[in-house]
């Protein structure tokens, strides 16, 4: 007991050093954005030492700084950005990816100066990454894509994939994995309750901004995301761990409360009327647990149901009355018969895509020409030759909303083939990892096999893989649970 006592000071600095650099970097954050009404200057200033202070937390706490990242384009693309002055908004989405930049730098120095680094890229993700860009640079050489185009459109598809490699260089044990991923669950736990308090309340609740929908939805809700699609990913991410300790957690008080959470993740996503994430939710998450805990799979699926059943029937703008009132049901049947009778957008993208695919099928089009951020900022022939325009006529559409599409007809079938390679390799070894566990591995490893499966099929709707708030999310889980899945084959090798 004594030397428990003894321990508790230095457990407690163990976790308080941590905490302060996060408070530390949550306080320059809000420093620059108050500061960004009175002075672009100071915002930047303000700006670069919020990544000095994450890259020198990378020496001391390389962990915690890569959780910082993975968060970053949450706060960088969807809290600032909304608050800061327009001229700095574009500003504002570069600072995960200089956040990424710095410490990926600084770790990548330490792996390699204590000998680790060649080891973290000895992985068959590597190749099949460079296959990838290989394929794209051949496809930009025979499209005769501009070097400049190439080069950013490779970037923007597979630059969060540094973070599949960053874990590696450092270490994360199960225990460190099971840690991050409460993190990231807790920030989604708390934009899931404050969407539920913008629906019993105000959709406008604390200044966050809805979205209005096209099918009878009146509002979607994304919290402090902004974004309902993305909110709805983020929820897809974390139900499967809620659920999963619902089914395997040890202690009964904790089943339930992890039941309690899940719930209210799956009430939040009914809210949100992300019907990609509703999708990736049945598809992906639902046939992971099917092979991974049947117990677990009809527990989610009663929640889910009762989730449902609450956000048809839960009051709604008690401050707002005047507000009408969404309707689920009904508004899901428009969406579906919008698909059913060609009026739905991204239908139609893929119908206008197969010309493209059926002409340029191996190789495709070139990077950075078709379907992502890129060809809308530098603009692209394949819309004018395939008739793209008349799809874009909404100002705010600028992507196909399909990632898989978009890599599809940039890069051809080998160039999707090498991108699917590099996800599907490590990510099948941490479902199959899963079915063998047990405990907290089940949940942790069945968790991410959830997870991705889940931002995967997301991202068929939208174009999330290529904005990094999911890509650093996903390509973090597959290097966190490649080492956990790796951990989980030793601990029993040796127990047999």
């Amino acid at each position: 007991m004594l030397d428990g006592l003894s321990l508790a000071p230095q457990r407690f600095r163990s976790v308080a050093a941590p905490l302060g650099v996060v408070a530390a970097a949550l306080l320059m954050l809000v420093g620059a954005t108050i500061a960004a009404e009175a002075s672009p200057t100071a915002f930047a200033v303000l700006g670069i030492g919020l990544v000095a202070v994450v890259a020198v937390a990378a020496v001391r706490w390389p962990r915690t700084a890569i959780v910082l990242v993975v968060l970053s384009p949450i706060v960088d693309r969807y809290i600032v950005a909304d608050v800061l002055p327009s001229s700095l908004e574009t500003a504002a989405h570069y600072l995960s990816e200089a956040m990424l930049l710095a410490v990926g730098l600084i770790l990548a120095g330490r792996a390699l100066l204590e000998g680790r680094l060649v080891a973290a890229f000895r992985n068959p993700v590597t190749g099949a990454l460079i296959a990838f860009v290989l394929v794209a640079a051949v496809s930009a050489v025979l499209n005769g894509v501009p070097p400049l185009i190439a080069g950013v459109g490779i970037v923007f598809t597979i630059d969060a994939a540094a973070l599949f490699f960053l874990p590696r260089l450092v270490g994360f044990s199960p225990r460190q994995s099971i840690a991050a991923m409460v993190a990231i669950g807790g920030v989604v736990l708390i934009a899931a309750m404050l969407a539920i308090a913008q629906a019993l309340l105000s959709p406008r609740l604390l200044g966050m901004r809805p979205v209005r929908g096209r099918f009878g939805e009146e509002v979607r809700l994304a919290s402090l995301f902004g974004d309902p699609n993305v909110f709805g990913a983020f929820l897809v991410v974390a139900v499967p761990f809620a659920v999963l300790g619902a089914a395997r957690l040890p202690d009964r008080r904790l089943r339930w409360l992890s039941g309690a959470i899940a719930f209210l993740l799956l009430l939040a996503l009914w809210l949100s009327f992300s019907r990609g994430a509703w999708i990736a939710l049945i598809l992906g998450v639902g046939t992971v647990l099917a092979v991974v805990d049947r117990k677990a799979l009809v527990i989610g699926l009663l929640l889910a149901v009762t989730s449902f059943g609450t956000a048809v029937v839960m009051p709604r703008n008690l401050l707002v009355p005047d507000q009408r009132r969404p309707n689920i049901v009904d508004s899901t049947v428009d969406r579906v018969s919008a698909v059913g009778l060609g009026g739905d957008l991204r239908t139609l993208f893929v119908i206008r895509s197969i010309p493209v695919i059926r002409d340029h099928p191996v190789l495709g089009v070139g990077p950075g020409r078709f379907g992502g951020a890129v060809a809308s900022n530098f603009g692209t022939p394949i819309y004018d030759e395939y008739e793209f325009r008349e799809l874009f006529w909404r100002p705010t559409q600028r992507t196909v909303d399909n990632f898989w599409l978009h890599l599809l007809v940039e890069t051809g079938i080998l160039g999707a083939a090498a991108f699917l390679a590099a996800a599907l390799i490590p990510g099948v070894r941490i479902l199959v990892a899963a079915r063998r566990s047990l405990g907290w591995r089940r949940i942790l490893l069945g968790g991410m096999a959830a997870a991705l499966a889940g931002m995967a099929i997301s991202s068929g709707t939208t174009m999330l893989l290529e904005a990094n708030s999911i890509g650093f999310a996903f390509w973090f889980v597959l290097g966190i649970g490649t080492l956990a899945a790796t951990a989980s084959t030793v601990t029993e090798s040796r127990s047999a």
